[in-house]
C-alpha cells in the first residue's frame, strides 16, 4: 500500500484554498512562509513553505512585498493585484497575488492569492519566463566573464609590481658597478697598476648591461602581449554589454540598464588603460612609425573636439576653440592627434567644470603651439615634472585612493614622447586656484625638427 507525502505547509490550509488552481501561500508577519497549496513549490521547484518569502524574490519585488504586509486595507477596500518575480531553480517567473488579511484586526498573518492566467496569454508569459531565464543566464555568464578580467588585471597588476622591482634591482645593481668602476679608475690613476682588474669589471658591468636590456625588452614584450590578450575579452563584455542595453535580449527594466552602463564605463576605462599600456610599449621599443602629411591645426582640433565632446558635456564643461589665421604644419595626423586628445581629456577630466579653451597660433621662430586652457585647480611647481611620469595623477587622496576621476596616469606621458618624437614638445604653466596650461609646440614639417 502507498502513501502520497504532503509537502510542507499544505496540511494547515483551508480544503478549498488547498484545491484553488493558482498558488496559494500563508505568511507570518516576518515574511515567512507558514503554509502553501504547493503550487508554487511545483512551478518553482523549490521548497516555500517555511522559508522566507524574500529569498525568492528579487530587489523590487522584496520592496513591493514590504509595502504589501505593512498595508492592511481598511474595511470594505478593494484589495489590489500585485506582480511578484519569483526565482525558481533556473528561471524567472512572473507571478500576480491578491492580498488577502483575516478578518480578525488581531490577526497579522496574510493570505496570498495567486490570480490564475488566462489561457489566452500562456503563450506570452511562457515567452517572457524564457526570456527573463535567459536574461538570468546571460548575466551570470557577465558576472562570470568580469570575474576572469579582474582575476586577468590582478596578475598584470602583480608582474608589474614584479617588474618595478626588478627594475630597481637592476638598477641598483648599475650603479653598484658603476660605483666599482670609479673606484678602479681612481686606483689606476694613483698606482698606474690593475688594468687587467678593471677590464675584468667592464665585462661585468657590459654583461649587467645587456641583461637589463634583456629585462626591458622581456618587460615591453610582456605590456603587448598581456595588452592584446585583454582585448579580446574587454571587447566581449562591451559587446554583450551593447546587445543588453539595445534589447537584444529583452527589455531591461531601469535598474537593470543602469547597471550595465556602469558595466560598459568599467570596460570602457579598463580598454582605455590597455591601449595606453600598449602605446608606452610602442614607444619604449621605437616601433611607432611616421607618416608626414600637411595639416590644418584648428580642423584637427575640431576633429578632437567631436570624438571627446560625449564626455565633456556628461562632465558639463565647454569645448572652445581659439584659432587665429589657418595653421599648417608637415605631420604625422594620427600621432598629432592623439597629443592632442590626451591633453583635452586631460583638462575636461581634471578642470573642475570650467570651460576648456584650445588657442592653436603660430610661432614666430615657426612652427605652431596649442595651448589647452582649464581653469581647474591648478598643479603645485614641486608636481610639474611628476606628472609627465607613468601612472602619476595628482587627483588622488593622502591613503592613494581614487577621489572619483577616472584615468590611468599615462595620457600626458605619452603625450610628451609623442611630442618629442615629432620634433616638438609639451611644457606646462599653472597656478594653484586658478588653472592650467599646456602647451604643444610642433616644428613646420618633420624634416625641420631638431635632431
Amino acid at each position: 500500500m502507498s502513501t502520497t507525502s504532503t509537502p510542507a505547509g499544505i496540511s494547515s490550509l483551508h480544503p478549498a484554498l488547498r484545491a484553488f488552481p493558482g498558488a496559494v501561500v500563508e505568511l507570518a508577519p516576518d515574511g515567512v512562509v507558514l503554509s502553501s497549496n504547493g503550487r508554487l513549490e511545483r512551478a518553482l521547484e523549490r521548497q516555500v513553505a517555511g522559508n522566507r518569502l524574500d529569498d525568492l524574490l528579487d530587489e523590487a519585488s522584496r520592496r513591493k512585498l514590504a509595502e504589501m504586509i505593512r498595508r492592511r486595507p481598511v474595511p470594505g477596500e478593494e484589495p489590489s493585484l500585485w506582480e511578484l518575480i519569483l526565482e525558481g531553480r533556473d528561471t524567472l517567473s512572473p507571478h500576480s497575488f491578491y492580498p488577502v488579511w483575516g478578518e480578525d484586526a488581531n490577526d497579522e498573518r496574510l493570505w496570498l492569492v495567486e490570480c490564475p492566467r488566462d489561457p489566452r496569454f500562456g503563450a506570452v508569459h511562457d515567452e517572457l519566463a524564457a526570456v527573463n531565464s535567459e536574461q538570468a543566464a546571460t548575466q551570470r555568464q557577465l558576472a562570470k566573464e568580469k570575474a576572469r578580467l579582474g582575476r586577468a588585471l590582478d596578475e598584470l597588476e602583480r608582474e608589474l609590481a614584479e617588474n618595478a622591482v626588478l627594475g630597481r634591482q637592476l638598477q641598483q645593481q648599475n650603479e653598484e658597478m658603476e660605483a666599482q668602476n670609479e673606484e678602479l679608475l681612481a686606483m689606476t690613476e694613483e698606482l698606474h697598476s690593475g688594468q687587467e682588474q678593471l677590464l675584468t669589471v667592464n665585462h661585468q658591468l657590459e654583461r649587467r648591461s645587456r641583461e637589463l636590456q634583456l629585462a626591458l625588452s622581456a618587460r615591453n614584450r610582456f605590456y603587448a602581449a598581456m595588452s592584446h590578450e585583454l582585448r579580446t575579452p574587454i571587447n566581449a563584455v562591451m559587446g554583450y554589454n551593447d546587445l543588453l542595453l539595445a534589447s537584444v535580449y529583452g527589455q531591461l527594466n531601469e535598474q537593470q540598464e543602469l547597471a550595465i552602463e556602469r558595466s560598459q564605463r568599467a570596460a570602457q576605462h579598463l580598454r582605455e588603460l590597455v591601449n595606453d599600456v600598449l602605446d608606452i610599449s610602442k614607444l619604449e621599443a621605437g616601433r611607432t612609425a611616421l607618416t608626414p602629411e600637411r595639416l590644418e591645426l584648428g580642423g584637427l582640433v575640431e576633429e578632437v573636439f567631436g570624438s571627446l565632446r560625449p564626455m565633456a558635456q556628461a562632465m558639463g564643461v565647454e569645448l572652445r576653440l581659439q584659432a587665429g589665421k589657418t595653421a599648417h604644419v608637415v605631420s604625422d595626423r594620427a600621432q598629432v592627434r592623439q597629443v592632442i586628445t590626451h591633453l583635452v581629456s586631460n583638462a575636461i577630466r581634471f578642470g573642475a567644470g570650467s570651460p576648456v579653451f584650445v588657442r592653436v597660433q603660430e610661432n614666430r621662430s615657426g612652427g605652431v603651439q596649442v595651448e589647452v586652457v582649464d581653469g581647474g585647480p591648478g598643479i603645485p611647481d614641486e608636481d610639474h615634472l611628476r606628472i609627465f611620469d607613468e601612472f602619476v595623477q595628482l587627483a588622488r587622496d593622502e591613503n592613494g585612493d581614487s577621489t572619483g576621476i577616472e584615468g590611468t596616469g599615462l595620457g600626458l606621458p605619452i603625450a610628451r614622447r609623442l611630442a618629442r618624437l615629432l620634433g616638438g614638445d609639451i611644457d606646462l604653466s599653472s597656478t594653484v586656484g586658478v588653472g592650467s596650461t599646456f602647451r604643444f609646440t610642433l616644428p613646420d614639417s618633420l624634416g625641420t625638427a631638431p635632431a
